[in-house]
């Protein structure tokens, strides 16, 4: 049986893996604008404090795929999961387990978000909000390349992340996925979960990833050309609709 594996990492490197186009992106500005006078102020403050007091953390489990129909997938312990986004990229990718995240900047960075805007200062709270989104990217980001490259061995690799609640998922299956990850209790280390599926800290996120034989590359912009989420205001490349199944399709297997 595969069991949940905690990380806990460090903000410092963390905080410089946040590049400076995607946190650009974030703060809704020009990717390849130069930031300078109180915006480069406040955008190296941001990544300074989180350099020293950010605490992020991320947990994730292997779970078996027994069954995917049109919009449903089965999985161990008889847990059913209902997306048509996610079963259609399950089947795309034949594949025969998921690999469910959970990761979070962490509580510190939530504190001190608050704290800013408390006090009336809502600059500096805007911006060390958005960097810990950037964070909290990031780590997904690493943590799907880190399982990819021990996964090498048996020629597996992920696919690009889904979560409840965005696009064409019901947020209802949040609690399945935690429940796999954390048991009953609804808690890994920093990361709780209230009855409404919603996550505290608030810089959190609940993702699973097809694991399959075929090869990705799970860029940023590939992954915003797979997501549906709509409106969304942070978006790297236009959702490309079928580009899941296509990409699949051409993407041939790993050889052993």
């Amino acid at each position: 049986m595969n069991e949940t594996r905690t990380l806990y990492l460090s903000g410092a490197e963390l905080a410089q893996a946040v590049p400076p186009r995607e946190y650009n992106r974030l703060l809704q500005l020009p990717k390849a604008h130069e930031l300078e006078g109180d915006l480069l102020d406040r955008a190296q403050q941001a990544r300074s404090w989180y350099e020293q007091h950010g605490h992020p953390f991320v947990a994730f489990r292997r779970v078996a795929v027994h069954e995917v129909s049109d919009s449903t997938i089965l999985l161990e312990d008889d847990v059913q999961l209902s997306s048509l986004v996610l079963a259609q990229r399950l089947k795309a990718g034949e594949s025969q387990a998921l690999m469910i995240l959970a990761a979070t900047a962490g509580h510190e960075v939530s504190k001190e978000v608050t704290k800013h805007w408390k006090e009336g200062r809502p600059d500096e709270g805007f911006f060390l909000d958005r960097f810990a989104v950037g964070v909290t990217e990031r780590l997904l980001f690493w943590t799907a390349a880190t399982i990819c490259r021990e996964s090498e061995e048996a020629h597996e690799t992920l696919m690009p992340h889904l979560s409840p609640g965005c696009g064409n998922w019901d947020l209802t299956d949040q609690n399945k996925l935690m429940n796999f990850l954390a048991g009953e209790t609804n808690t890994i280390g920093p990361i709780r979960m209230f009855e409404s599926g919603g996550l505290d800290p608030a810089h959190s996120v609940l993702a699973a990833m097809g694991v399959t034989n075929r090869r990705f590359a799970n860029t940023p912009e590939y992954l915003c050309r797979t997501c549906d989420l709509d409106p969304c205001e942070f978006r790297r490349a236009p959702f490309g609709g079928e580009i899941i199944r296509e990409l699949t399709a051409k993407a041939p297997r790993r050889q052993g």
